[in-house]
């Protein structure tokens, strides 16, 4: 504030000038709109959840999601392929199929351990810690904290469910909190709002004083630990784990990286071939390595539950292998995307037959989806949290406050698209599980829960197929999860600064039965 004399004859005055000062504690209003954000949500959410299941592996995880992610190059054999390698090794790109061989010569000499039951025990420990934790957190967000130590039994919603629980979905679990918020809200009367009669105040403007008696919304409330209630390790149905031995490198599927650490990180924009298609694709090689778990094998029928946008349909395509690819998905919209991909990479995709013959597409719920034939492979890339594009982008992100109950039931969805795909694979046929999430949850719970109820609704025996050895061999082109953060069931690809690949993980199923 300034102080300015005038003086005007014989007259003086004063005058004060203020001067507004900006607060330096005040918060700018955009950063306060991006920790609202739905991608700012997501990392805090992975921060409490990833934190308490991986410890100090998380954060090498986290600073690599948030990084731009590495890509592989898949040849387009229905273009120039010669040419396509030849630009693709003069850039420093290795073969993938040769990189694998090198290092699966090594590791006959030198085999990867295997996990310790005792690790896998302490994962499932972590998991139900971080979900009591949890329910009590939902308990005691729900009413006033004074109040909640002293009416509040926490045990009486541990939600500690037995498998019998467990088979009806734990749809009980509302009712349990239902019950614990009855028990809560019942206080004594505060005498100071009642209002006297003789102060002329209209029955009309009473209705403005009625207590609260429920919260608006909580019939369609999910609480959060209900998600982390899937993980179940109880063996009561045939669980079988054999090593995988039919693994092998397609001999016409060319996928080129860089290798870890190299100083090439990212392949430029593919280019239009003479034939007019595009002459690689990029995409992430955990993607490919869902593709090469099916083990195609020459006339196989196969089955891409989840198909779109296509990309990995287009995978087992360049294996030249399957002779019929069928592409499932519910959206339009990305079902004309895999159209326009198709388009782009296969050579007369549009006017010739033998493609219609080939290629089918069907636009049904991977739930419901039916066939009489049975396929010999199926895939599932099941929707999940997607990861690395939660934390990443705020577009279509499952983290948005109105797709909190999609992301909570996603569990249950990934379970029903699996067991269903169970059913539909032929016996002595595989079924590859996969998701884009570094969640136990979703990956080796899921497949826990669909074996499970295969077996139970449909009398469905199949093997899990352990792929540590047969993926041994891509040590030098990305990092797979081993230790404490091995899954039991599948393979999981660790996003780090070096190999910036994934999160995927990938399981192999085999029907038996």
């Amino acid at each position: 504030m300034f102080t300015i004399t005038t003086i005007c004859k014989n007259v003086s005055f004063s005058s004060y000038l203020v001067l507004q000062a900006r607060l330096k504690s005040k918060t700018h209003w955009a950063k306060l709109k991006k920790k609202t954000s739905s991608k700012y949500k997501a990392m805090n959410h992975f921060d409490d959840f990833y934190g308490s299941i991986f410890g100090d592996k998380w954060k090498p995880m986290k600073e690599a999601l948030l990084r731009r992610n590495k890509y592989v190059a898949v040849v387009n054999n229905y273009g120039e392929p010669e040419e396509t390698i030849e630009f693709l090794t003069n850039r420093g790109a290795h073969c993938l199929n040769k990189l694998t061989s090198v290092q699966q010569e090594f590791y006959k000499q030198y085999p990867p351990e295997k996990i310790e039951l005792s690790k896998q025990n302490n994962g499932n420990n972590k998991l139900q810690d971080y979900r009591e934790k949890l329910q009590t957190e939902e308990i005691s967000n729900l009413y006033h904290q004074k109040e909640a130590p002293e009416q509040l039994d926490f045990s009486d919603v541990s939600l500690k469910y037995s498998n019998e629980q467990e088979e009806s979905k734990l749809n009980d679990s509302k009712s349990n909190y239902e019950s614990a918020k009855e028990q809560t809200i019942n206080h004594d009367i505060d005498q100071s709002r009642i209002i006297d009669p003789s102060m002329g105040i209209s029955s009309e403007a009473l209705y403005q004083y009625i207590p609260a008696t429920k919260l608006k919304g909580m019939d369609d409330w999910v609480p959060e630990s209900l998600h982390y209630s899937f993980y179940s390790k109880s063996n009561d149905f045939p669980l079988v784990i054999d090593p995988e031995t039919e693994f092998k490198m397609p001999e016409h599927l060319k996928v080129y990286t860089y290798e870890m650490d190299s100083e090439w990180k990212m392949f430029p924009e593919p280019k239009r071939c003479t034939t007019g298609v595009y002459n690689y694709y990029p995409m992430d090689c955990g993607s490919v390595l869902a593709v090469l778990a099916l083990c195609l094998a020459p006339g196989d029928r196969l089955l891409d539950l989840c198909s779109a946008p296509g990309g990995k349909a287009l995978v087992a395509l360049q294996t030249l292998l399957p002779d019929i690819v069928v592409c499932n998905d519910t959206s339009i919209s990305r079902c004309n995307r895999q159209h326009r991909i198709f388009r782009d990479y296969l050579f007369d995709f549009n006017t010739s037959n033998k493609w219609r013959e080939r290629v089918m597409f069907t636009n049904v719920d991977g739930r419901l989806f039916t066939d009489d034939q049975g396929f010999d492979k199926v895939l599932v890339d099941v929707p999940c949290t997607t990861d690395r594009h939660s934390v990443t982008e705020d577009e279509n992100n499952i983290f948005r406050p109105d797709r909190i109950k999609e992301r909570l039931r996603l569990p249950e969805l990934q379970a029903q698209l699996l067991t269903n795909a169970l059913t539909l694979v032929r016996v002595g046929g595989a079924v590859v599980y996969s998701t884009c999430s570094l969640s136990p949850i979703q990956n080796d719970g899921v497949v826990h829960m669909a074996l499970k109820n295969a077996f139970q609704d449909h009398s469905i025996v199949a093997a899990v197929k352990d792929l540590t050895a047969s993926f041994a061999g891509l040590s030098s082109t990305l990092q797979l999860g081993s230790g404490d953060i091995a899954p039991q069931y599948g393979q999981l690809v660790v996003p780090t600064i070096g190999a910036n690949f994934g999160p995927s993980y990938i399981a192999r199923l085999v029907r038996v039965k």
